[in-house]
């Protein structure tokens, strides 16, 4: 656990920082709310030190407080923690590292449960105060349950939009990659629309399916929270989701943050 230091201001914001597969995203938490969110491209350090020179000027005097990071990928996770080490001058506080997590996990092998989804299932949980789903329409698709008592409970991952069409195009000789749609014609009248009926109404069924087990699981019907970068253009064809919250996992690193204040007495 981090000791803070005597002067330390636990109402000063602070950097938050999510590295997902396809984007790193930068944001401000402040009185328990995200903004000024900033995407760059996970690996792209020039884009990253843009956005982080960007960040560190539209914070007030004397800068964040801290930085809080969550990341499922590695290899960039250790080039951004010694970039924002030297920007900050402090050892960034990482989520699963020297930051607790944020949401207790009832699984067989919790250490290897992506980032993505315990701040994702924290940060939905804390907002309804019941059970709930959290599908994230990313780079992979996860439909994650947590329970009434807050536990993350588990789930399913699936290949993403974007993934698995370009799996189709990258295996089958003849097919070509096709952006992803929902074609008027529910059954295809051309390749095109065939592979995007398969792919795009494939997924909304798969995930209606899983939310529906999760329910007779539990034995009632959960709210279903839908967020990542697919969310928006998913969710007209979902009407089995309640919410959409684009900023929902970086609401979870947020909490990872304010709990780790909380448990530190400040």
């Amino acid at each position: 656990m981090i000791r803070l230091p005597r002067d330390f201001d636990p109402d000063a914001p602070v950097l938050l920082v999510s590295i997902g597969n396809t984007n790193t995203t930068l944001a401000l938490w402040g009185a328990n709310t995200v903004s000024r969110v900033v995407a760059t491209a996970t690996g792209r350090m020039d884009e990253f030190n843009d956005a982080l020179a960007a960040m560190m000027d539209s914070f007030p005097p004397p800068g964040p407080a801290a930085s809080v990071t969550a990341s499922v990928v590695p290899s960039w996770l250790a080039q951004v923690r010694d970039r924002l080490e030297a920007a900050l001058d402090r050892n960034p506080l990482v989520v699963g590292e020297n930051l607790a997590r944020p949401i207790e996990l009832d699984v067989d092998q919790p250490d290897t449960v992506g980032m993505d989804r315990i701040c994702n299932a924290a940060a939905a949980h804390d907002r309804l105060q019941r059970s709930c789903v959290v599908v994230s329409f990313g780079t992979a698709i996860t439909v994650d349950l947590v329970n009434d008592e807050g536990v993350f409970a588990g789930g399913a991952i699936l290949p993403g939009v974007r993934m698995q069409l370009a799996a189709l195009h990258d295996r089958a000789a003849q097919l070509p990659l096709v952006a992803p749609a929902f074609p008027k014609n529910v059954i295809g009248r051309t390749t095109a629309e065939a592979i995007q009926n398969g792919v795009c109404r494939g997924i909304a069924g798969s995930v209606r399916w899983l939310v529906e087990a999760y329910a007779t699981e539990i034995h009632h019907w959960p709210q279903v929270v839908a967020t990542g970068g697919d969310a928006v253009f998913m969710a007209p064809h979902c009407d089995f989701l309640d919410n959409v919250v684009a900023d929902l996992g970086l609401r979870g690193i947020g909490l990872a943050y304010a709990k780790h204040l909380a448990q530190m007495g400040t």
